[in-house]
């Protein structure tokens, strides 16, 4: 306000002359010629900021320029006989080289080329802790790779000076293996390294730095603020040790700007209680693993130190050198080492960059993926399909039957997330890759490829070596026993083979995450496998599971979930019942709400589980729990919100496409026949043709539905899928042999359950005449004979008739009559059944005065079917007044 700034006097700020600092510090800190040396320095930096591309993690002013000057110093006094020129050369090219993207490093070379020209002196090598880090590298079975020991030095180096480093870069680049061998070589020299890793998104800012009641005045310490302080506490004399605090998670401006304080040179951490805690560098630095830093603001970039790590210094092949080096058969190791050079590259240009022939240049559009996936999780992907066919029981070394499965790992790892019309150029692509003969026949032996379809649609027996399709060993459908609609489970191919991938990737042992991510449409069967396979599993050996994951859901509940089915085993250590797995199944897994900064909470805690392995107490002693033994199963719909790439890449993708036709006709068909021939139906009905006829017509209205009538943001309730079709099966089985005796009546039922199912969903006179044309034609079309009495109007069915009498029955204690299902003829039948239940409930409650007419009677009866389902669950759409209510 005007009355407070009255009081103020404005300064106006102006950007600061680098020359002119520059020059100053070179002078305090040594050098000679410092007025030529800061004209250069200050020219690069404006050239860099020019020339180089626009990263949110570069930054090129004030701070950065400091910290060179403060190491140029450091270097001077270290090495007072070499030239100046080569000393500030090497502090600059050393403290920004780690932060460039792959593309910018030759041109800030060039840059520094062209203002020192002729000067070249090598990297400053540090001979103890080089050798160390090569050491802890080879020790953990990685390949050792000059670029990756580069990175662990940019680190180190990096440390040295600023006491907040982030590490940036996508996934797949190597972030977490550089942190954890920069803590292993540093406590291989004496200097014991601890590294605490929390993801502070993975709970709310109150739990993170703790929370004051404004009433009482109560204080709850957070989990930041609690390592904070223990991490700080004084080391014992003459000891030396280094401890990291590591922020593995999205950076985002609301709990990194409180941060702000510690990262500049006050190193202070302010509570909201008041407390300050001092960051007692350099014993004590905090480490950032983020993916990016979109949302950081300018402040928090300048105040840290950078290494990008790019994926494409390292790439796919050191991961696959390591699991070859970890299987134990020599002739196998050969044999697959062979096979992985002929197809892994070709394919994964392929697929990822769409590249055809790498010695052409021949090129095409990058293959659709259902979520996008990074080479080397599909090179990982490709490795656990592969370890799950070749055990060490089957200890397999025919070559021919080990290609057989490259392919069949290739197809569903490579070409498992792939889209349905990406899958046929994949497969395509993937037997002209492999030159074998190809043939049409139902069974194809090791030595060839099938034609007749994809290899998708194949499953290779390795025990008759021979591919043969999935269609083949899909057993009988056998009734569920409770009798429940909703219990019922079809196998098909689709569903055999789902089960199939989820299996696979569970039955790995010793193979690092076994969590396997299911991603298709709704109805596309995922839940229902997933649910299958975990009732499926030896309680002996295994427990389930499933945590249902909603918009509201928030890291806390996923957490308590976990948490409730675990046990104790030592101070800090969690899991199952002894000897036992547990399996997460998780839905929706993309459903929780996206905060402002891109982030969902609950599956930035997964995590910090599925990679780390722990999780953080929520309650008082905030301690860390080890939960051990878990395995975790995925589901979600594509295109709701977007998840972390971090997070994919922890989980095999597996893409779930919608079954084809004679599939879904097949399940319907099954269902129906099973329902008609073991009751005491009719013989006409009992005959599989019937059943045919019925799912057929079914399915002409639903796909005329489907495709005519998409959803609008005016109709945004017109959703069908094949759920939709279940309600109509459903509805046709609640007819029973007392009221239906013969097909003309079951046909009637069937267009009043598709009159129900897709009629009762639209809002206009046009959607309506359409839908209810397309039935009386599909009827007509299926049932010629029997198409007058099933079009008689109107069509009504409920159960509602005898309401009274049982009610009557029920209250003098017998209860032998039951409702069943029947046609209801017309209005006049059922009104005086509802007069009576409205005269019965206005003698009890306040009065209603309601006159049924025939629109309010049908509704009610509409209704009324609904409420009487197992699982039936009404919504209803109107405006204000349509009586609703």
């Amino acid at each position: 306000p005007d009355n407070l700034k009255a009081l103020f006097r404005p300064v106006v700020m102006v950007t600061p002359d680098l020359a002119m600092i520059c020059e100053n510090m070179l002078m305090s800190e040594g050098f000679g010629q410092a007025k030529m040396l800061a004209k250069k320095m200050t020219v690069l930096y404006a050239l860099a900021e020019a020339q180089l591309s626009k990263q949110y993690h570069y930054d090129f002013k004030l701070r950065a320029l400091k910290s060179v000057l403060v190491m140029a110093g450091s270097l001077k006094r270290a090495s007072p006989e070499l030239d100046e020129s080569t000393i500030l050369m090497r502090a600059l090219r050393d403290m920004n080289m780690p932060k460039f993207v792959y593309a910018d490093v030759p041109l800030f070379r060039g840059l520094i080329g062209d203002l020192f020209p002729g000067l070249d002196c090598p990297r400053v090598r540090y001979p103890d802790f080089n050798d160390a880090v090569e050491a802890a590298l080879v020790d953990a079975g990685y390949q050792q790779l000059e670029i990756q020991v580069d990175k662990v030095i940019q680190l180190y180096e990096t440390l040295m000076t600023r006491h907040t480093t982030m590490v940036v870069g996508p996934t797949g680049g190597g972030k977490t293996v550089a942190l954890d061998t920069l803590a292993r070589a540093q406590s291989s020299l004496g200097l014991p390294t601890k590294l605490f890793v929390l993801n502070p998104k993975s709970i709310n800012i109150d739990e993170l730095y703790g929370v004051l009641d404004p009433a009482t005045r109560d204080w709850t310490d957070g989990l930041l603020s609690n390592i904070f302080r223990d991490m700080n506490k004084p080391v014992a004399e003459g000891r030396e040790e280094r401890r990291y605090i590591v922020y593995d998670g999205d950076v985002d401006a609301l709990w990194v700007e409180n941060m702000n304080s510690v990262m500049d040179d006050n190193k202070l951490l302010t509570l909201p209680n008041g407390e300050r805690i001092r960051l007692n560098f350099p014993t004590c630095s905090m480490l950032f693993e983020v993916f990016d830093l979109q949302y950081a603001s300018p402040a928090t970039v300048s105040r840290c130190g950078m290494v990008y790590v790019d994926p494409r210094d390292i790439g796919w092949q050191p991961f696959l050198w390591k699991w070859l080096n970890s299987r134990e058969n020599e002739v196998e190791r050969e044999v697959i080492h062979a096979l992985c050079d002929k197809y892994l590259e070709p394919c994964l240009d392929f697929v990822v960059d769409g590249i055809v022939n790498r010695a052409t240049m021949e090129m095409t559009e990058p293959l659709r993926q259902v979520t996008p996936m990074t080479s080397l999780a599909l090179v990982e992907q490709f490795t656990k399909m592969l370890a799950s066919m070749l055990t060490d029981e089957r200890a397999i070394i025919d070559k021919a039957l080990i290609e057989a499965a490259c392919c069949l790992a290739l197809t569903w790892s490579i070409g498992g997330a792939l889209v349905q019309p990406a899958r046929a150029k994949f497969d395509t692509f993937l037997k002209k890759l492999s030159g074998l003969p190809l043939t049409a026949s139902e069974t194809v032996s090791t030595g060839q490829l099938p034609s007749s379809t994809t290899l998708h649609d194949f499953t290779l027996d390795l025990d008759e070596r021979r591919w043969q399709p999935w269609s083949t060993i899909v057993p009988h459908y056998v009734p569920p026993t409770d009798g429940k609609f909703s219990s019922i489970m079809v196998p098909t191919a689709d569903t055999v083979r789902s089960t199939w991938l989820v299996d696979s990737i569970m039955s790995v042992c010793g193979q690092g995450r076994n969590c396997a991510l299911l991603v298709g449409d709704s109805g596309t069967a995922k839940t229902t496998v997933a649910a299958k396979y975990l009732l499926s599993c030896d309680p002996a050996t295994s427990t389930a599971l499933t945590i249902n994951f909603s918009s509201r859901t928030s890291s806390r509940n996923v957490q308590v979930a976990i948490e409730d089915v675990l046990e104790k085993r030592t101070k800090d250590t969690f899991g199952p019942p002894a000897g036992k797995k547990l399996l997460v199944y998780v839905d929706d897994l993309n459903m929780p709400t996206v905060d402002t900064y891109g982030t969902q909470q609950p599956v930035a805690l997964l995590k910090l589980l599925i990679d780390r392995g722990y999780l953080y107490d929520r309650g008082k002693d905030l301690s860390i729990k080890h939960m051990k033994d878990m395995k975790f199963i995925a589901a979600m719909v594509p295109g709701r919100n977007e998840v972390d790439p971090r997070f994919v890449r922890l989980f095999n993708v597996f893409c779930i496409a919608f079954p084809p036709e004679a599939s879904i006709k097949q399940i319907y068909t099954s269902i129906l026949h099973t329902f008609f021939s073991t009751g005491a139906f009719n013989t006409s009905m009992q005959d599989r043709g019937f059943a045919e006829r019925l799912t057929a017509a079914m399915f002409d209205v639903f796909n005329a539905v489907v495709t005519a009538l998409p959803p609008t943001p005016a109709k945004f309730h017109y959703i069908f899928n094949m759920r939709d079709l279940s309600r109509v099966t459903e509805g046709v089985m609640l007819s029973t042999p007392d009221k239906m005796s013969e097909c003309k009546h079951i046909v009637r039922v069937m267009r009043h359950e598709m009159y129900r199912v897709f009629y009762d969903r639209l809002v206009d006179d046009a959607d309506k005449g359409f839908v209810g044309d397309k039935i009386s034609k599909a009827i007509k079309a299926s049932f010629s004979s029997e198409a007058e009495e099933a079009l008689r109007e109107p069509c009504l069915f409920g159960d509602l008739l005898n309401y009274h009498e049982v009610e009557e029955e029920r209250s003098a204690g017998g209860g032998e009559e039951v409702r069943l299902y029947e046609d209801l003829q017309d209005f006049e039948r059922f009104k005086p059944v509802l007069e009576g239940v409205l005269e019965k409930y206005n003698g009890v409650h306040k009065p209603m005065n309601l006159v049924l007419f025939d629109d309010c009677l049908g509704h009610l009866v509409r209704v009324h079917r609904l409420m009487r389902l197992p699982r039936g669950n009404a919504l209803l759409v109107g405006v204000g007044g349509s009586g609703k209510q």
